[in-house]
């Protein structure tokens, strides 16, 4: 790190940083500074260490370099390294991911999902000790996993004694929720010329006038092309490259053996001058002088750092010299490095890879086996680069164009979709058979280029590839394929049901019945006319669904048939392993699958709570529509009490979040809970008008599986509507529906609708059956209980009304729907009870968040364990469990069971402390 000098022209944002500094004990905070090349980013860095330093907080710092940039989690070793003492603490699961990471034990590497929950763990434990000021550098150029991890960290420190300060070039790059970005723009010509003033020879008068024209307000050009005073710079070149232009000068005006010496350190990353000069001395046929460093020093290239290291002055040095160095002197460079590492093969990879001009089968094998590590490790982008060059370097084209498939898949998850798109367009014209050219047509149909049939909701071209994959005879491709259709079909396609068009090509895989994926390709295409079959294939293969595939698809496939109680049971088993693996492909789906499996099961809270984890994880993973799909969801959960939707920010402003929000499901999510806050708000009319679409195919709204699950909403409605012949209507639908379909949803819809039209002299009998039922959606059954209640009230039969209210107050209570309770207290004082006339029970007083963490602390779990499993810092979970002590009356965990809760409540403990 510099040393800290006076920052000009940067009032603001050194008011800000400090602030943060200052306040750290109060809560934790994070920055990402960005702006161009030289723009000051360090300089401020430096100063708030120096002013962290005098506050007395530890300092941590890591940066991102070119050498390093391919090496995983190199930086976040880096960060740690100080703490290592500290992972032996760590819950297993963590301990072992760093240890991997590290290189302490051998292993797969870890998701950066694992890694990064590992290392909040062990910031938070530091912070708690002494507050931190964690500097992470030059994030542009940080191995992926580093920065995934660091960027997942800097959202989650609010309740952590520290400040996270991240600097990158990278302005364009998406707001981070609870990361305040500081963006330094170019000094004005006051700072400028304060600035020079500091400068040794910087010119005066006309020529610093048009030495700050030509400069543009960057701080770096201001000194570098201050302390030249050159009249000579290009001025149509961006400031940045008139920098650039001013170190190539200084690299070429250097002896050629010093050059060389310096050409080794760009490329290697090296800061050993021994090792340098040997590299140079192969390279040129004799050692450079020993002066050769300060010969670099002196031209403002290189600086020494203690005790014998050296590194270059800037960034934009190294860049430079990459640049104006000619391709001779890069190859003899490069040669000589290979032989000065010869017995590190992983370091030297790279390096022979430029070398190598034509195929190379043995080379292509090395670099595609560091392309499988890396994606087995969540790190598509070195991935694809690793793929794409051993596609180049093989002779054998059904292997070249093989990976230079996997190559685009693993660019399209990083990113580079422009790049993508070009190599599965360069595997689609080499093809050399019927198989590889579907492949690549599929591959390039799922990209999210903008261009496809999917970003328009058109499910046809994908589907026609895998038919050609299943035609050419690659099955396993083409269910593999199917089966991630399936997954995002549900947000992809504007269709009310995504599994019609699917269903000839899922019947021309020809997949025996009992396997997991086709029942849950089954329960896709055709969930009403199979969904029997489905349900009797999934629930025999659930007790045998010991591992993570099998219970995934199986919970799934339930779950889309309208299954809930073995549903939740495999999505949650499938759910642990993903969590505890780190695993990042298929977790969200997972996620949001489970949320609305245990929404159905009654436990509000904990599909609340997961709905938000999948929410964060799509930010952690820059996935916008992903993450406009999980506040759909959440929008469901908000209109149980009464907030109206708003499709603008759901959206978050991404086209991609738009364009999720046009799709039929969520569509379908956003009329339901709209017409579900309309009916709370006594406008029946217009709720009925609304959840009618979702019901009628001539609908654009249509969608026959929300039309079901909205059914009570529906009802009441229509009843509050004075449209008794509406409900009439849909009993008669919903029980021709049933006879083909015996799924637990459609079965509860039924029983509702049947008791809505229950004859004023069959309540009580009603009430004989109903309280001796368990319905498969509590939430429903409450939802009938309070009817039922509210007409026994009405019929003057109050003794029995107020224990039908009291079941359905208990089981809105153990969910909880706070709303809901509210309603049914309302009625229950309408039959003469004397119930308080304002405010809530403490429990309901707590958030969503905080009777999850509060559930768990019941349970005997400690602050770490319940972070590992909320993926949150303890810090955060103790700040959790303080804010719920002040609102429940009490000190101790010890008491949590005493106020939370009980299982005769409606075993809500048990649901909420399920993993």
């Amino acid at each position: 790190m510099t040393t800290a000098q006076p920052v000009i022209g940067r009032e603001r944002e050194t008011a800000a940083l400090r602030h943060a500094v200052g306040h750290v004990t109060d809560g934790g905070a994070a920055f990402v500074v960005d702006g161009e090349a030289g723009i000051g980013k360090s300089s401020l860095v430096a100063d708030l260490v120096e002013y962290a330093d005098g506050r007395g907080l530890r300092v941590l710092t890591t940066t991102g370099t070119l050498a390093e940039s391919s090496e995983p989690y190199a930086a976040l070793h880096l960060l740690l390294y100080p703490l290592r003492a500290g992972i032996p603490d760590l819950p297993q699961p963590q301990r072992r991911a760093l240890d991997v990471a590290f290189g302490v034990t051998s292993g797969v590497q870890p998701s950066p999902l694992l890694a990064g929950l590992a290392a909040l763990t062990l910031l938070s434990d530091a912070a708690a000790a002494r507050p931190l000021l964690v500097v992470v550098e030059d994030l542009h150029w940080m191995d992926v996993p580093s920065r995934w991890a660091l960027r997942m960290i800097a959202r989650r420190v609010g309740e952590d004694p520290m400040v996270i300060v991240m600097t990158t070039r990278d302005s364009d790059a998406a707001e981070d929720p609870g990361v305040r970005r500081l963006h330094l723009a170019s000094l004005d010509a006051p700072a400028a010329d304060l600035l020079l003033d500091g400068v040794p020879g910087a010119p005066r008068g006309q020529a610093r006038r048009d030495l700050v024209l030509r400069a543009e307000g960057n701080p770096l050009a201001l000194r570098e092309l201050g302390r030249s005073a050159s009249e000579e710079h290009a001025r149509d070149r961006p400031v940045v490259g008139r920098v650039e232009q001013e170190f190539a000068g200084r690299f070429a005006g250097l002896e050629q053996s010093v050059r060389l010496a310096v050409l080794a350190v760009a490329l290697s990353g090296s800061t050993g001058a021994e090792e340098t000069a040997r590299v140079a001395a192969r390279a040129f046929g004799r050692f450079p002088p020993p002066t050769w460093t300060e010969q670099a020093s002196a031209s403002s290239l290189l600086v020494w750092e203690a005790p014998r290291a050296i590194r270059f002055r800037h960034p934009l040095v190294q860049s430079a010299v990459l640049a104006v160095a000619s391709p001779t002197e890069r190859t003899a460079v490069l040669r000589s490095l290979v032989t000065e590492h010869e017995d590190d093969p992983t370091r030297t990879v790279w390096w022979r890879a430029e070398l190598t001009t034509g195929h190379d089968d043995a080379l292509a094998e090395e670099i595609a086996a560091l392309g499988a590590g890396r994606t087995a490790m969540s790190d598509p982008l070195v991935a694809s680069r690793a793929y794409e060059r051993a596609a180049e370097l093989t002779s054998d084209v059904v292997r070249r164009v093989e990976r230079r498939i996997t190559a685009a898949e693993l660019a399209g998850l990083s990113g580079r979709i422009a790049d993508a798109a070009l190599l599965v367009q360069r595997a689609r014209d080499e093809a050399p058979d019927r198989l590889l050219a579907a492949r690549a047509t599929w591959l390039a149909e799922i990209l999210p280029t903008g261009r496809t049939g999917l970003a328009v909701g058109d499910l046809g071209p994908a589907l026609r590839a895998v038919s050609e994959m299943q035609a050419a005879g690659g099955v396993e491709d083409a269910t593999t394929a199917l089966l991630h259709l399936a997954a995002i079909a549900w947000d992809h396609t504007a269709e009310p049901d995504p599994g019609d068009p699917m269903l000839v090509v899922v019947e021309a895989l020809a997949l025996p019945d009992d396997d997991p994926r086709a029942i849950l390709l089954a329960a896709r295409t055709e969930p009403v006319v199979r969904g029997d079959h489905v349900m009797e294939r999934a629930l025999a293969a659930a007790p045998t669904a010991e591992d993570e595939e099998s219970a995934w698809l199986l919970g799934y496939a339930l779950n889309l048939v309208g299954e809930v109680e073995t549903a939740r049971v495999l999505l949650d088993r499938a759910l642990a392993s993903m969590r505890a693996r780190g695993e990042l492909r298929t977790f969200p789906q997972a996620l949001m699958g489970t949320s609305m499996t245990t929404y159905l099961a009654g436990d509000v809270a904990k599909a609340r709570s997961l709905a938000e984890q999948a929410e964060s994880l799509g930010r952690d993973l820059g996935d916008a529509g992903f993450s406009a799909a999980a506040r759909c969801a959440l929008a469901w959960f908000d209109a149980l009490e009464g907030v109206m939707p708003d499709a603008e920010q759901i959206a978050g402003g991404t086209q991609a979040g738009a364009q999720v929000l046009r799709s039929g499901a969520m569509r379908a999510t956003l009329r339901g809970a709209a017409g579900l806050v309309d009916l709370l708000a006594g406008r029946a009319t217009e709720a009925l008008e609304r959840l009618r679409g979702l019901s009628d195919p001539a609908h654009d709204g249509y969608h026959p599986w929300f039309g079901v699950a909205t059914s009570h909403d529906f009802v009441d409605a229509a009843l509050e509507s004075g449209r008794r012949g509406d409900v009439e209507q849909r009993l008669a639908d919903l029980e021709q529906l049933h006879a083909r379909w015996h799924a637990p949803i459609v079965r509860t819809a039924v029983d509702y609708t049947r008791l809505a039209l229950v004859p004023d002299d069959e309540l009580e009998s009603a009430w004989v059956t109903l309280q001796h039922e368990r319905w498969a959606m509590p939430y429903v059954q409450a939802r009938a209980l309070l009817r039922l209640g509210r007409r026994l009230r009405r019929a003057r039969r109050t003794t029995l009304a107020r224990a039908v209210l009291h079941a359905a107050l208990d089981l809105f209570a153990a969910m909880p729907a706070p709303t809901w309770e509210e309603r049914t207290r309302d009625a229950l004082r309408a039959a003469g009870e004397r119930l308080p006339a304002a405010g809530a029970r403490d429990v309901e007083l707590l958030t969503p968040q905080e009777l999850r963490v509060c559930t768990l602390a019941s349970r005997g779990m400690s602050n770490r364990a319940i972070g590992e499993h909320l993926f949150v810092s303890p810090r955060t979970v103790g700040a959790h469990l303080y804010a719920a002590f002040q609102k429940l009356g009490i000190s101790t965990r010890q008491q949590l069971p005493g106020v939370l809760p009980t299982e005769d409540d409606g075993d809500a403990v048990d649901r909420a402390a399920r993993p």
